[in-house]
């Protein structure tokens, strides 16, 4: 059976970002893996660029950031069915190029509408 993947929310903000994203080597299209923790919330890691001693470079898994809660509640239903998701990263604003608001990531997640309601288009924005 084929799933068909279709836009759920074509952009959300992750908030909590724990890395230097000019120095972590993520890029726009990058994966980003959804992980449920005890507490509800759906944290976001994703493979970055890190130095041994450094010098030597290597990627592994980190700790992005987290979505908001509301966010959160509507995915964790989804999430423990293990449901098909595509999610990537849309957005980037480093360190060196953002001015007082900091940083920002950008999401955009995919999955089978059968599975996955399709959210409110204004879900994840700022006001």
């Amino acid at each position: 059976m084929i799933e068909t993947l279709q836009p759920v929310l074509p952009k959300t903000p992750v908030r909590g970002l724990c890395l230097h994203i000019g120095r972590s080597g993520l890029c726009i299209g990058d994966p980003v893996t959804l992980h449920l923790t005890d507490s509800g919330n759906v944290c976001l890691l994703a493979e970055v660029t890190k130095r041994y001693l450094g010098l030597l470079p290597y990627r592994e898994k980190a700790l992005l950031g987290h979505l908001l809660p509301e966010i959160s509640q509507r995915l964790t239903p989804a999430l423990l069915q293990g449901a098909a998701m595509r999610v990537r990263i849309v957005d980037l604003l480093p360190e060196h190029l953002s001015g007082p608001q900091g940083p920002e990531v950008h999401i955009s997640i995919w999955a089978d509408p059968q599975v996955l309601q399709r959210l409110p288009s204004d879900a994840g924005r700022c006001n």
